[in-house]
């Protein structure tokens, strides 16, 4: 199995994605470049969705219109039957457990799927703005690994790296995770290939590298960060 892969079953929505897809539609194109299918397919991840919330996507900005709110959307780019498509996570989802995907063509039909289909999927390396964060910290020499570790040696050898906890804990330090833009690649396993994909495309876009790596876990999926710097020219 691909690194970044991720499972799911199909199922029916409510009907409404055509609606949804056409009000967000301006900024889906500004913000993730495709002017997308009018429709989503929804895919049932099960508790991954509880990670997939906790980690911070490109995000569709919430808006009024004719005096209803609708709410910001997290997307996440990702493979489809090698196909490019996103993986969208609405704030107001009606789903506890359903992720929408969307693409430039109509994915059910183009690939004949059907609910109860068993489908794979892969996240893509992609830039986000990433939020702050506090935590507690700890130096260490090794191969140790915490929820947050960030690595000043390579990441797959013992070498030196600090163990960052969101809660405190005897004889740690206060260190602040700034907000900066980063690369970011989502995974299950295989994290080297995660991150020489990573790599890959940071240096296939020409981007600069501002920080160490750092690798984030929760409770199912994994991800590797690294601050960058976009030239404009």
């Amino acid at each position: 199995m691909h690194c970044n892969m991720l499972s799911g079953i199909v199922v029916s929505g409510k009907k409404e994605g055509k609606k949804y897809i056409l009000l967000y539609q301006k900024q889906i194109m500004d913000k993730l470049g495709i002017k997308p299918f009018a429709g989503t397919l929804n895919l049932k991840v099960g508790k991954i969705i509880e990670d997939l919330k906790k980690i911070d996507g490109i995000i569709i900005d919430k808006f009024v219109k004719n005096g209803i709110e609708y709410g910001k959307v997290k997307c996440f780019p990702i493979k489809f039957f090698n196909e490019d498509a996103f993986l969208l996570l609405p704030e107001k989802s009606r789903y506890k457990d359903i992720v929408e995907i969307i693409a430039k063509e109509n994915l059910r039909e183009k690939y004949e799927i059907k609910d109860g289909d068993e489908i794979e999927i892969s996240f893509k390396p992609f830039i986000k703005n990433n939020r702050k964060y506090k935590v507690y910290a700890e130096p260490f020499i090794g191969k140790k690994e915490a929820e947050i570790t960030i690595f000043y040696d390579f990441p797959f050898s013992s070498g030196r790296r600090e163990l960052c906890y969101l809660k405190n804990f005897e004889n740690s330090y206060r260190k602040t995770i700034t907000g900066y833009p980063v690369a970011c690649n989502i995974f299950m396993e295989n994290e080297k290939e995660a991150y020489e994909e990573l790599f890959d495309f940071i240096g296939n876009n020409g981007y600069s590298i501002m920080s160490p790596i750092r690798k984030i876990k929760y409770s199912y999926l994994n991800e590797w960060q690294i601050e960058i710097k976009i030239s404009h020219s």
